[in-house]
């Protein structure tokens, strides 16, 4: 970081500053709920691209705390940030009350709980610290050609957790954010806040280096390749938040929750993909491994347990943050079986169809060694397919999705609508297995002998199915 300490100070308090200032315009301005979300995601994003080359574009106390656990930061750089945070939530606060005469709190919604507000306020904190760390990560973020998808990827975990916790917990996933919405009346609420959130932080740091060995050790980057347990554990990470974000939307009638589930994958790609491929949906596994991009039948079947299981957790911890309530698998109303399944075919071929094509692939004629884009098409897929699917099967285009929702759901109707969970788990499996054969006929020519090598991260000994 080449900035000096005062510059990098004032970047921090501007990037919070203008943070804390959206959420409180979009609560006091009573923005539409469809859009509010991402009006407060769309402005880190901003800070984040505006601030990173000065600060490194923390704008969050619980980021700072994160990168100081894993010393990446100083303590007295990491004192000076947090300082700079808080005092821009308080001064942003200061403004917006002074615009709209009026005061914002914090704290459970109605009808829930502080166990539940700050489970989730925890939750999704570790996410976006985590989701800092993997992209700025050695591996992720080498010198010689760095990422620019970081601000995308750190920016859409609030639209993940703002829509699907936001309900719950208002969706702080930041002490500067809970101190600005809380300091005038509601200080004792926002310090349980900061406590779960720097929690979150903890959380965070233990799974970046359970999933990233690599980024502080000695280890040659050129050389080295993700044991399969830290892939298990990459892929169970990367579904159970896809799941669990799945099911908090629809339990709290988001509008958006085609768009939050996206951005949740889309986050997690860009912060695992290069550790185990990213795939979280075991149709895009079967996908890879039929397609003979690298991922073996051992690894194959791990992925696929380690994706179900992350899925029935997540479905059984939504359920107990609604106190019970799930929802069930199935055509919507006036709809036929049949025509669920088909869509949840055609739908579930085009995401896998996406992943192979842009990210078991470069893809892109550059220098640069690997495209940036890959994480955005493969959540394109999911918003496409998410709203076009939705009102008729629910969208789900994926088994571990599918699962977590019916299993959960046996809580309140038994085995009686069990048998979609195979319905589904079927019709999507066959959207991946059509997607390998769609494949090998658009992309002959990764089958031609002596053809270039085209991963997108090039790792020697290393799958394609783990190259993005």
């Amino acid at each position: 970081m080449s900035a000096s300490l005062p510059s990098s100070v004032f970047a921090e308090f501007v990037g919070t500053f203008v943070l804390v200032f959206t959420v409180g315009a979009n609560v006091l301005g009573k923005t539409s709920a469809d859009w509010a979300v991402t009006s407060i995601a769309s402005s880190l994003m901003a800070m984040i691209y505006a601030t990173a080359s000065i600060s490194g574009g923390h704008l969050n106390p619980s980021v700072t705390l994160a990168s100081l656990f894993l010393k990446k930061t100083s303590l007295g750089r990491a004192v000076a940030y947090v300082a700079a945070q808080i005092g821009a939530g308080i001064a942003a606060s200061l403004c917006f009350t002074s615009i709209f005469q009026d005061t914002t709190s914090i704290g459970p919604a109605d009808g829930f709980s502080w166990w539940q507000a700050c489970g989730v306020e925890t939750i999704y904190t570790a996410m976006l610290a985590l989701v800092v760390l993997c992209v700025t990560s050695r591996q992720n973020n080498p010198e010689d050609q760095p990422n620019q998808f970081y601000g995308l990827a750190i920016g859409f975990v609030v639209i993940a957790g703002g829509y699907g916790g936001g309900k719950i917990s208002g969706g702080a996933f930041n002490p500067a954010v809970a101190i600005g919405l809380g300091i005038f009346g509601h200080v004792i609420d926002s310090l349980w806040y900061v406590v779960f959130q720097v929690l979150g932080s903890l959380v965070a740091v233990l799974f970046f280096r359970a999933l990233r060995p690599e980024d502080s050790s000695g280890i040659d980057l050129a050389e080295y390749e993700p044991r399969l347990v830290t892939r298990m554990l990459s892929e169970f990470t990367g579904t159970f938040l896809l799941v669990l974000t799945v099911g908090l939307n629809v339990l709290g009638s988001s509008t958006a929750s085609a768009w939050s589930a996206a951005a949740a994958l889309l986050s997690m790609v860009y912060a695992l993909g290069d550790v185990s491929g990213g795939h979280f949906n075991p149709a895009v596994s079967l996908a890879v491994a039929i397609s003979g991009k690298g991922l073996t039948l051992r690894d194959l079947i791990v992925y696929w347990i380690a994706q179900a299981a992350a899925g029935v957790m997540a479905g059984l911890i939504y359920t107990a943050f609604y106190s019970g309530t799930t929802f069930s698998l199935g055509p919507k109303a006036s709809y036929t079986d049949s025509a669920a399944y088909l869509l949840e075919f055609m739908f579930t071929l085009i995401l896998c169809h996406t992943v192979l094509s842009v990210a078991c692939v470069k893809g892109i004629t550059s220098p640069v060694s690997r495209n940036n884009y890959f994480g955005l098409a493969i959540a394109g897929a999911v918003v496409g397919g998410g709203f076009a699917a939705g009102n008729v099967s629910g969208g789900c285009l994926n088994p571990a999705v599918s699962l977590g929702i019916g299993i959960s759901n046996m809580t309140i109707d038994g085995a009686a609508k069990s048998i979609y969970i195979l319905g589904y788990c079927m019709a999507e499996l066959c959207g991946g297995l059509g997607a390998a054969l769609l494949f090998f006929s658009s992309h002959v020519r990764e089958y031609t002998p002596k053809m270039a090598d085209r991963r997108l991260f090039h790792q020697p000994e290393l799958g394609l199915a783990n190259a993005y």
